[in-house]
């Protein structure tokens, strides 16, 4: 893992890839980048990739606040900016895939393409089997989040929690990722964005959709965490290029489904190759 610093907050990021055009992996809510170590493998063959770790989760550090959809999308552009990539695909689920789906509506010049898995909106929140306790959440007084926040997971409540980001206990069961994603449950980081789920709202409407590069959504049927109900409401502003709904499968496809994944991810970023810019125009291409 290498590191870089976003206002005084360490980000650890796994590099794979020599040449090709770049592609960004964004993590889910209680996630890292392991969720994506089957198509950093992958597609290291043709393309250079980065898969971050956003700050609370995996190696990253975990600042005592400030958690929520702001702190992803500016960390992320400050990465994209630090590593004077250009011309990106960002790939994301859950809330990565609300901060791709931003970072691509704020900065349309950087981004070339987005693959959008599960994109967290407060409508895709809020409708999913996961809407009560965000309800509770948001709701709960401060002094009452900061000492659930304090609170240390205990393995197997993580596991618990982990649990329903699979369709099934067979799938839950076989994941190899799951012993080290629970080590570190990232409860302060969590609540912290279902505090913040107003920002997510804009995400529900597009009326600027013309202006955003190409999209491509993927979405599993039995997804536990996200509504796919709402989901499919959603497509129907975001009027993705591709969408893809998986079904059986939950919310991390990209470990149920990986080779799946993969395929749809590399098709859609060979549909929408890197354009030819005319000379001088490069790493200042960002609006």
């Amino acid at each position: 893992m290498e590191q870089f610093r976003f206002e005084g907050i360490r980000v650890a990021y796994m590099r794979r890839g020599e040449s090709g055009p770049p592609v960004v992996l964004l993590h889910q809510a209680g996630g890292s980048h392991l969720i994506w170590m089957p198509q950093i493998t992958a597609l290291a063959r043709k393309y250079r990739v980065h898969a971050l770790d956003l700050p609370g989760y995996g190696a990253s550090d975990k600042p005592a606040g400030g958690y929520g959809l702001e702190l992803y999308v500016n960390t992320v552009r400050q990465f994209l900016r630090w590593n004077e990539l250009t011309d990106v695909a960002l790939v994301g689920n859950c809330v990565g895939a609300a901060t791709s789906l931003t970072l691509a509506r704020r900065y349309p010049a950087m981004v070339r393409a987005v693959v959008a898995i599960n994109p967290l909106t407060e409508s895709t929140a809020m409708q999913g089997e996961q809407g009560l306790p965000a309800r509770l959440t948001r709701g709960m007084p401060a002094l009452g989040v900061r000492a659930v926040q304090r609170v240390h997971t205990p393995k197997w409540l993580a596991r618990s929690a982990m649990r329903y980001w699979f369709s099934s206990r067979r799938a839950f069961r076989e994941s190899p990722y799951v012993g080290a994603l629970s080590a570190g449950f990232p409860v302060r980081a969590l609540t912290g964005l279902v505090r913040d789920l107003d920002s997510f709202a804009a995400l529900d409407e597009w009326p600027d959709r013309a202006a955003l590069p190409p999209v491509c959504t993927i979405w599993g049927t039995r997804n536990r965490v996200l509504s796919a109900a709402a989901g499919r409401a959603l497509n129907e502003k975001l009027r993705p290029e591709r969408a893809e709904w998986l079904d059986g499968c939950g919310h991390v496809p990209m470990l149920e489904r990986h080779a799946e994944v993969t395929a749809i991810i590399d098709e859609f970023l060979t549909a929408h190759p890197v354009p030819a810019h005319p000379a001088g125009h490069g790493s200042d291409r960002e609006s």
